[in-house]
């Protein structure tokens, strides 16, 4: 628990001071309190210092005089890493943890804030994380904590704020307590309220007005945040409800448009129609729309709580959108997208470009139409993600010919598509493309959860072939993820060249698509030499978790055989790693 080799090379005499008292009256006769001696708190802040959270914590329990320098050890550590909502209660004499849950002995008081707001505490904050869904505690307790709260924090240092609440009129009191207009990076989580019978929001603390409707409480939180933090330049709103952002759109966009410093705004996908994009396109300062995703490599377009209210709200604004953004994610359908591209917006300003198909694209002509207009009009463009669907009635896989036109973006450092079949290429028409992109680090052409078209899919994209590619053609390349053949060149343990390590790689992840016809063993040894120690390497079967009723036999054959040379390959590897030699 306590650091002895430190404690070891102090004074005899400081040694005494920092020992624990065993005995209350012993200790007033023969030590001095720890928090009077000169100099202590220093050394021991040092001592404590060079511990994780959970030892200095053991160390608050020795006696009083330690949980004291214990307690402002660690807001002297909070101040600048981020300081959350339970300490912050923790000055509060009325409140104590029970299993956990937040309580009060009796009712907090303005005057139990004092502590609190002075200089060696709220004004030390720089970093603040109001965690309200975190605190574990009753409807109750948040109504007598509001109620103690009767002005704002004084909060001079705060320049970072983090706010998780649900939408309650008594949360988003307590948050807006702490707003203060030094902030500049605002982050708000705001998961679902409590809505009554009749869909309106309800007062919970009072069972006799619950019934009464009132307007959403998202309104006024979004005025108090452009009234009370008008500093903001770095944004992000995740709002777990596309109901009630739909209703609350005109006032977010009011803020948004009033937080006249605001460079870089992070959405989930479902907020960022093109209704959006264009009513801030008269913004002065915007530069970065980005798109909040809980897993980018994954197919999926819009989270289960998503509507399409605001994606497909009607377009109005001006004519041509601004050609200040360097950085855009947009959700829009198809069809919308390439009239838009090519009359609504001037992109040649783009590093970075996050693209969401709603709907279902039927043929591969579309994307390859928008992926022409992207490669045509983003002379600058660096990054791209596309995310989209295909129709399972009509099955068509990403290609070369779809692809094709990003050979012109020679600037790409990281290529990006989910979808939902797995991609069509062979390795002639691979290195065509890739040979494009020489600054490339990140290559991502299928995503986690992509499925076969066909049971008698076959591949001509080889691991072997690939590797030599993307040794000769792509010298930065971080991370790497495609669906391909685990196939080797004959006889390539003969040629050095073909196993040489490819020391920029940090991230490998392979969708095995069909069986291979390389031994086991082989790819498993060729893994380990091609790879860095450091490495991370991924591999998983592309098969359907339930496997269509059309040709059954055959879907089971191929996830049978996919599977067992997952899991061969598994086992082998693991005895390389442990310096065991695989038999053949």
């Amino acid at each position: 628990m306590f650091n002895l080799r430190l404690l070891s090379t102090l004074p005899l005499s400081i040694k005494r001071l920092a020992r624990p008292r065993r005995h209350k009256d012993a200790a007033q006769k023969n030590q001095i309190s720890v928090q009077t001696a000169i100099g202590i708190f220093d050394i021991m802040y040092i001592i404590l210092e060079g511990l994780d959270n959970k030892d200095v914590a053991s160390c608050a329990l020795v006696c009083r005089d330690w949980a004291a320098i214990v307690h402002e050890v660690m807001w002297r550590g909070r101040s600048d890493s981020g300081v959350g909502i339970r300490p912050i209660l923790g000055l509060l004499p009325e409140y104590y943890e029970e299993s956990r849950n937040a309580r009060f002995r009796v009712a907090p008081n303005p005057a139990s804030w004092d502590r609190f707001n002075t200089p060696e505490y709220a004004g030390r904050i720089s970093v603040l994380d109001l965690n309200i869904q975190n605190l574990r505690c009753t409807i109750g307790f948040l109504a007598v904590m509001s109620d103690s709260i009767k002005s704002p924090m004084h909060l001079p240092a705060l320049n970072e704020l983090h706010v998780t609440v649900c939408q309650d009129p008594v949360e988003f009191r307590i948050a807006m307590a702490f707003f203060s207009a030094n902030v500049t990076h605002f982050v708000a989580n705001i998961e679902r309220g409590y809505p009554s019978a009749t869909g309106h929001f309800s007062n919970q603390l009072d069972p006799h007005t619950s019934t009464v409707p009132t307007a959403s409480p998202l309104d006024a939180f979004f005025d108090a945040v452009h009234q009370c933090m008008p500093h903001i330049r770095v944004l992000t709103v995740n709002v777990r409800d596309s109901e009630a952002m739909v209703d609350a759109f005109d006032p977010f966009v009011d803020m948004l448009c009033g937080l006249k410093e605001l460079i870089t705004l992070s959405l989930p996908p479902y907020m960022l129609g093109l209704s959006l994009v264009t009513a801030l396109s008269t913004h002065q300062q915007l530069r970065n729309i980005v798109v909040i995703r809980q897993d980018p490599t994954r197919r999926t377009v819009m989270d289960s709580d998503d509507s399409y209210g605001i994606v497909t709200q009607p377009i109005f604004g001006p004519d041509e959108l601004s050609t200040r953004l360097a950085e855009l994610a947009v959700v829009v359908p198809a069809d919308s997208f390439i009239p838009f591209f090519s009359h609504q917006f001037d992109p040649h300003n783009l590093t970075q470009l996050d693209l969401t198909f709603t709907g279902e694209i039927a043929v591969s002509n579309s994307l390859r139409t928008a992926l022409f207009l992207i490669a045509d009009r983003c002379g600058s463009l660096e990054n791209l993600t596309v995310s989209l669907l295909q129709s399972c009635d009509n099955p068509w896989r990403l290609d070369y010919a779809a692809l094709e036109p990003l050979r012109k973006c020679e600037r790409l450092v990281s290529l990006v598509f989910t979808t939902r079949f797995t991609t069509d290429l062979d390795n002639n028409k691979f290195e065509d493309l890739v040979s494009h992109w020489p600054m490339l680090k990140h290559l991502i052409l299928d995503g986690s959860d992509v499925v076969p078209a066909s049971p008698d899919e076959r591949l001509s994209l080889c691991l072997g072939t690939v590797m030599k590619i993307i040794r000769k053609h792509c010298p930065l390349l971080l991370k790497l993820q495609l669906h391909l053949s685990m196939v080797l060149q004959r006889h390539w343990f003969m040629d050095c060249t073909h196993f040489r390590c490819i020391n920029s790689l940090t991230s490998v992840t392979l969708v095995m698509g069909s069986p291979a016809t390389t031994p086991v063993s082989q790819i498993a040894v060729y893994l380990k030499w091609v790879l860095p120690p450091n490495c991370k390497l991924n591999y998983f079967p592309a098969v359907h978790d339930l496997s269509p009723r059309a040709r059954l036999v055959e879907w089971k054959a191929r996830r049978n055989a996919v599977v067992a040379f997952s899991q061969k390959l598994t086992r082998i590897l693991a005895k390389l790693n442990c310096g065991v030699e695989p038999s053949q």
